[in-house]
């Protein structure tokens, strides 16, 4: 055992039950026993600072580490309580499994598959891409006004085509219910 090891297990069999103590009324026993590591950790790492005697160090230390557990506890209250009050988390909290998404990306899709190549390109520059209408019309090589109305009835046409799809599906299931594919 080295000179550090020695003196650590010194100041810890000597320190130990009453930092522990102490953590104990402050924190409560359920989190006392991670106080007082943490707080062993810090005399590790710092051990050139530790007086002799040692007992007032740690307590302080403890009392930092407390006062660290209990700011990060009220941190995570907040982004708690925060994103409670947030309908966009709200939301996403709603949102559909991965078998709904995968079905339904699938289906949009599908509809792409049903536009012409030009059409596609429009509102996968917009869409997909971000770009605004000048850029996108620049890429596909054609006026802003043609642009524009190439993605109108890309829009057009992709929104028929997912009614359609859904149509189908409600159809299917309602009138079908036992040819529906496993999931």
């Amino acid at each position: 055992m080295s000179d550090r090891e020695a003196r650590l297990a010194a100041v810890y069999d000597e320190c130990a039950p009453r930092v522990h103590a102490y953590a104990v009324r402050h924190c409560g026993p359920d989190e006392a026993d991670d106080v007082l590591a943490e707080t062993f950790a810090v005399a590790w790492r710092r051990l050139d600072d530790v007086p002799d005697p040692a007992i007032g160090w740690l307590i302080v230390t403890a009392r930092h580490v407390i006062a660290g557990r209990r700011r990060t506890a009220r941190r995570r209250e907040e982004l708690d309580r925060h994103y409670a009050e947030q309908p966009e988390i709200a939301r996403l909290a709603s949102e559909p499994g991965a078998d709904e998404v995968v079905v339904r990306r699938a289906t949009v899709l599908q509809a792409l598959d049903t536009l012409s190549e030009r059409e596609r390109e429009a509102l996968l520059l917009t869409a997909w891409d971000g770009l605004g209408h000048a850029d996108a019309a620049a890429v596909a090589r054609c006026s802003t006004r043609a642009f524009r109305a190439r993605l109108m009835r890309a829009r057009a046409r992709l929104t028929a085509a997912l009614l359609q799809a859904e149509t189908s599906t409600t159809r299917t299931t309602v009138l079908n219910p036992t040819e529906r594919t496993p999931t």
